[in-house]
């Protein structure tokens, strides 16, 4: 066995503590990131619904939440293509929800394609329904006043138990 002079072994000894200790404070360190929760915002939720007016795809609507206050809101996105083509082609947006009768709605916002690449409507709480299930629903109308039979819808979103039990409807004519 190798014998070090006694101030050689205590500042071996310091040394290795020191440097366990580092390691067990990193991993402290790595385990309170990964436990510590996300920023809250807007997430996006399910699948987006299309739009295609007159052959033309026209954008498309999906839900999105906000993981801070539980609300829930349509946000639609103008084609970029159809947009330009048809500066005054309006869209009906809104949040709503399914199986409740009568449904229950937020704000619909209406614009034109002109005003804004993305609208959004007004958002409600996700507990305004019972069940708490929506989608995000819009309904185009064309500058030349053409509208489809149908509007289209996001995925229908069920926030108790974080399912999607019905698929996009896209609106197409």
């Amino acid at each position: 066995m190798l014998k070090l002079p006694k101030a050689r072994r205590v500042a071996t000894a310091l040394a290795a503590t020191t440097i366990a200790m580092a390691g067990l404070t990193a991993t402290a360190a790595d385990a309170n990131a990964a436990t510590r929760q996300p920023a809250c915002g807007w997430i996006n939720i399910g699948s987006p619904g299309n739009y295609t007016l007159e052959g033309s795809y026209a954008g498309q609507v999906e839900q999105e939440y906000n993981t801070c206050n539980g609300t829930v809101m349509a946000h639609w996105q103008w084609s970029t293509g159809y947009r330009n083509a048809h500066p005054y082609a309006s869209v009906d947006v809104q949040a709503v929800s399914w199986g409740n009768y009568p449904e229950v709605t937020d704000q619909a916002s209406d614009l034109n394609a002109i005003d804004n690449q993305n609208v959004y409507s007004g958002g409600t709480n996700i507990h305004n329904a019972n069940p708490d299930e929506w989608f995000a629903y819009a309904l185009v109308t064309g500058d030349d006043g053409a509208s489809c039979r149908y509007a289209a819808g996001g995925s229908v979103h069920a926030y108790a138990n974080g399912s999607d039990p019905v698929a996009a409807s896209p609106s197409s004519c």
